[in-house]
């Protein structure tokens, strides 16, 4: 077993818009965060986990998650998931908890990137 206290837990901030609570584990197999992003992450392009894949529950605020192929809108008790190596971004005022596998770790995390074609956007809450 093995387990993180709050007090134990990193705040970081990605980007001013989002800011991210890590609990640190030791394991490589999978880990845990909760997210706050208010606005959009990442500020401009798509992000991309090139080893990680993500499964998020949205535990307060709406907004949505941009992929190049499609737009869905959250809100609070939503889940989704997230297969690595796709490009996505987030956006509205949303918190979400997201755990990661294998393990996230900030050198397998690319932002900026372009899409093949962009998508128009809307949040629907």
């Amino acid at each position: 077993m093995e387990y993180v206290k709050l007090k134990s837990a990193i705040w970081c901030t990605n980007s001013p818009e989002c800011n991210v609570c890590e609990y640190p584990m030791q394991n490589a197999e999978m880990n845990i965060c909760v997210a706050e992003i208010t606005q959009r992450y990442p500020n401009a392009g798509y992000a991309v986990n090139h080893k990680c894949s993500e499964i998020g529950y949205v535990l307060k605020g709406c907004g949505s998650l941009v992929t190049e192929a499609t737009e869905v809108a959250l809100s609070q008790g939503d889940v989704v998931f997230i297969p690595q190596g796709e490009k996505y971004y987030w956006q509205g005022d949303i918190t979400v908890i997201l755990s990661a596998t294998p393990a996230w770790y900030p050198e397998q995390h690319e932002t900026g990137l372009t899409a093949s074609e962009p998508m128009k956007h809307f949040v629907s809450c």
